[in-house]
């Protein structure tokens, strides 16, 4: 599969003196998002100039590239959204897809590996309003890890006043008061199994007036899926509280984390690190005590935890963060936009994009003991 793909020139590994001689993934589309398990980092890709947005999944300890077409954002059908979430769990990658129209279509695809054929899991369609009410069934928050893939599924409608004229439908019963609100009902948290889904939990509805939405809806959900560790599902309501589910359902913990604004959530082993109002918090999972507090500069967002390292993202650096000692260290990728990063016990990766050249994206992959090195 390697030597196919260099040959027809649509992907190339190399090392980078621009990464500090880590190893670099080159990609001819631009990475819109990655996530990484074990030796593997998947990337979604877009606008590339002669084919459709693509997964490209990369493991640079054995050398191997795969590419996944996603049949979406094609050069004829653009401009469109492109992938809006990607997730690897084991050999699985999996996706969120859309399709625009009077609403759109959301629908949860993935990919086992080595295999030729996709399975829609799960589908929905939203009608957006020109009003910008975004009443339909949603899907979203694919989260992998293992053999565990989760998702969140939602409704949402508005509740106009009964002196109003719903639009465009609206909820089945008017609001309760002079003023239209938005209602979140049919929460469920659900894995992903073969081409079915399996329902965790389910929570009440939620009654808010105002959400969210950036291509895609992002309210005050109770199931909010933030993040998995070895079949254990971290889960996040409105007022900050994070619930842990194993993957049959059971509650394993809760964690009464304050509210405030949130900028990522990670859990790994014994830990629970939140990225709350600036400040890195870490708490025992099993105890569920806040244990120490660790101010980062304004803007930080916290995208992974790995073995007591924090990885989080100020700007375009990407920052290690040793929980135990405090030790910080930052690697400065050059290009535009955004920066993504994940880290495993393999090492650490961290994707950039050039918008000129004939290739866009890059991946650069730091073996974990070389950050070991490099933190001392």
């Amino acid at each position: 599969m390697l030597a196919t793909l260099l040959a027809v020139g649509s992907l190339a590994a190399s090392a980078s003196p621009s990464t500090g001689g880590t190893g670099e993934l080159r990609t001819r589309g631009y990475v819109t998002g990655i996530s990484a398990d074990g030796f593997r980092v998947a990337a979604a890709t877009s606008n590339l100039a002669y084919s459709c947005d693509r997964i490209v999944v990369w493991n640079p300890v054995r050398k191997t590239i795969t590419t996944v077409d996603t049949r979406l954002n094609c050069p004829a059908e653009r401009p469109l959204m492109p992938v809006l979430e990607v997730t690897i769990a084991g050999n699985r990658v999996a996706w969120l897809a859309t399709e625009s129209g009077n609403g759109f279509y959301l629908g949860l695809n993935t990919r086992v590996l080595g295999a030729k054929k996709t399975t829609d899991v799960v589908g929905s369609d939203v009608s957006v309003t020109l009003g910008g009410y975004p009443d339909g069934d949603w899907i979203g928050n694919i989260v992998g890890h293992g053999s565990v893939l989760v998702y969140d599924r939602w409704h949402v409608c508005t509740a106009w006043p009964a002196t109003e004229t719903p639009f465009p439908e609206g909820c089945d019963q008017p609001a309760s008061g002079d003023r239209k609100y938005y209602v979140f009902s049919k929460q469920e948290l659900l894995e992903a199994v073969g081409g079915k889904s399996v329902v965790i939990a389910s929570a009440p509805d939620v009654e808010t007036a105002s959400y969210k939405y950036v291509g895609r809806l992002i309210p005050p959900r109770s199931l909010a899926v933030v993040s998995i560790d070895a079949g254990r599902i971290a889960t996040r309501d409105p007022s900050g509280e994070v619930t842990i589910y194993s993957a049959k359902g059971a509650v394993l913990e809760q964690i009464a984390v304050p509210s405030g604004h949130f900028a990522g959530t990670a859990l790994q082993g014994s830990q629970l690190v939140t990225l709350r109002d600036d400040n890195l918090e870490v708490y025992s999972v099993s105890s569920g005590a806040l244990v120490k507090t660790i101010p980062l500069a304004a803007g930080s967002v916290l995208r992974d935890l790995q073995s007591g390292l924090a990885v989080y993202v100020v700007g375009r650096k990407v920052h290690v963060r040793r929980l135990s000692d405090g030790k910080d260290i930052a690697y400065s990728p050059p290009g535009k936009g955004s920066v993504y990063a994940q880290i495993e016990s393999s090492g650490l990766f961290y994707s950039y994009n050039f918008p000129g050249g004939r290739d866009h994206g890059r991946i650069a992959f730091v073996p974990y003991a070389k950050l070991l090195k490099k933190l001392g």
